[in-house]
């Protein structure tokens, strides 16, 4: 009997290859624009008084600057607060999943974590998050499943399950549940056009895990366009080739997108094909 051992795990330099390439040069800009713009409306409302009040149009925003600047200044507080929240979210208002409580679901976790050589992290399902998400808290990894991803797919559940799964197990590799990724998260959270870029581009990230570690990442990226019950007619080919009709975006287009907290899944699905991580199955 021919028995085809399990692929080696991942080691870190195929776990950082992984990483958008774009990734760490965004979040550098980003970082550094968030810090200009702090810097320049604490100047003008610290010392550029006389000079807003010459001009009317700039100083009727003199509350709105305020109160972004706190809101950037208080990120610390907002990151720690998230952190918290979640935690108690898993333990009060979430189900443990483990070897005896729903272990079909905790042995695709470990599989994917086998895969990348980490820990597995804790795993709790709940409905109080909007979306299944990754964090750490005191040194321990963890992650809740949202029951909203995968409530109204049921034909397609273990699609969407392992590909949500995957998704954050490379959200922990990546770094992205550290306290200075949450910290830079918080601080431009106020502000669109440095949100945007940074969310945009570690959801790519991601999208690259939950390619390689989840067999069926297709449809279960597809899914949510389509729905439950034709997410298995849809042909996948004449969808690729909708997708390169309109390869090219113009400057707009990619301007708009940057402004919104939800990635397209057009531009998912092209991320991906061009990373040749995404195939139809």
């Amino acid at each position: 009997m021919d028995v085809t051992p399990p692929p080696a795990a991942l080691s870190l330099a195929d776990r950082e290859r992984l990483r958008h390439p774009l990734e760490r040069r965004v979040a550098r800009v980003v970082a550094l624009l968030d810090v200009l713009l702090v810097t320049t409306v604490l100047s003008l409302l610290l010392w550029g008084t006389e000079w807003l009040e010459t001009r009317p149009t700039l100083n009727k925003y003199r509350t709105h600057a305020r109160i972004l600047l706190v809101a950037v200044l208080g990120a610390p507080v907002v990151a720690t607060y998230a952190r918290r929240r979640r935690q108690i979210l898993a333990q009060e208002e979430s189900i443990r999943v483990g070897p005896a409580q729903l272990p079909e679901l905790y042995r695709v976790l470990e599989s994917q974590c086998r895969r990348v050589g980490i820990a597995t992290p804790e795993l709790y399902l709940s409905d109080g998050v909007d979306h299944t998400t990754a964090f750490e808290w005191r040194g321990r990894q963890c992650i809740i499943l949202s029951t909203h991803d995968f409530a109204e797919f049921p034909e397609a559940f273990d699609d969407v399950v392992a590909f949500a799964l995957a998704r954050e197990v490379g959200s922990i590799c990546l770094g992205h549940t550290s306290f200075r990724a949450e910290l830079l998260r918080s601080s431009v959270a106020p502000i669109p056009f440095l949100r945007g870029p940074l969310h945009q581009i570690t959801t790519y990230s991601c999208d690259r895990y939950g390619a390689l570690l989840a067999p069926r990442a297709t449809r279960a990226l597809i899914v949510a366009a389509c729905g439950d019950r034709m997410q298995k007619r849809v042909d996948l080919d004449a969808y690729f080739a909708q997708l390169d009709e309109r390869a090219e975006e113009g400057f707009w287009d990619s301007i708009v997108w940057l402004f919104r907290r939800r990635v397209p899944l057009a531009h998912r699905v092209r991320e991906l094909r061009r990373a040749g991580l995404l195939k139809a199955c």
